[in-house]
């Protein structure tokens, strides 16, 4: 018998969050143990304000810098990485961030259609959630396209790219339920590679395997018994100490 909730709603985070380690998932959707943010988790959190309100046109966009400079001690409270912080990357981090809203000029040649947009559809019956950063219509192609901001550095994005695709592939459904059509191209914007993009045209036979993938993960989220739950990353890694948000209270992240 599940112990999750009759009517517990997913998103591509709790699935991600399941195929990275199903007791982090445990810690933190059954036994909901406090939950610890990380600083990499607030500056991307700010800089998708920012890029929100500016496309919304609440801040002029040579105000960006300027607006980032003063928000970023409130929102970026926690600590990056010891093991990076000891090499200077907190300064780093920022100024990354500052740089990219020194250089933006929007996205030129592309129509803002829609920009953090809420959404709930379901896979395989279940209701899931999620929340598209920006959807775009090419000027010149009538493409129309899926982007996401992420704060990954290229060779991060890279050795990652399979799963940071497996989101912009669900969200597709939605675009789909939404528009009538499919996305032409997904996107991503590395706000940490000063604004490069990332993309790859949508394919449905990635898409039919995506939902695949999704609908097999909440079965077996779904089939799990207390003992499945228990079970723990033999040896815990960077993700585990620095990253996750249940490392104040996982046994396994603390050793």
């Amino acid at each position: 018998m599940s112990l999750l909730k009759p009517d517990h709603v997913y998103s591509y985070s709790q699935l991600s969050s399941f195929d990275e380690c199903p007791y982090g998932f445990y810690l933190q959707r059954i036994e909901r143990v406090p939950q610890k943010s990380n600083a990499f988790a607030e500056q991307g959190t700010l800089i998708h304000e920012l890029i929100d309100e500016w496309a919304k046109g609440n801040i002029p966009i040579d105000k960006l810098p300027e607006e980032y400079e003063k928000r970023y001690a409130e929102v970026v409270v926690s600590s990056f990485p010891r093991m990076l912080a000891a090499k200077g990357y907190a300064s780093k981090a920022f100024n990354l961030g500052l740089t990219y809203f020194k250089h933006f000029q929007g996205f030129p040649g592309y129509e803002i259609i829609d920009t953090e947009t809420s959404f709930t559809t379901d896979i395989d019956g279940r209701p899931f959630v999620g929340v598209v950063d920006m959807v775009m219509r090419d000027q010149l192609t009538d493409d129309l396209i899926v982007l996401d901001h992420k704060s990954k550095s290229l060779s991060t994005f890279k050795k990652n790219e399979k799963e940071m695709y497996r989101q912009q592939y669900l969200y597709a459904k939605y675009i789909y339920e939404k528009y009538g059509v499919w996305p032409d191209r997904l996107m991503f914007n590395l706000f940490k590679e000063d604004g490069l993009t990332m993309e790859q045209p949508f394919d449905k036979e990635t898409y039919d395997k995506t939902l695949q993938w999704a609908t097999d993960i909440i079965h077996k989220i779904e089939d799990y018994q207390m003992i499945d739950w228990l079970e723990m990353k033999e040896k815990p890694d960077f993700f585990c100490q620095e990253i996750c948000s249940s490392r104040g209270s996982c046994s396994g992240s603390m050793t």
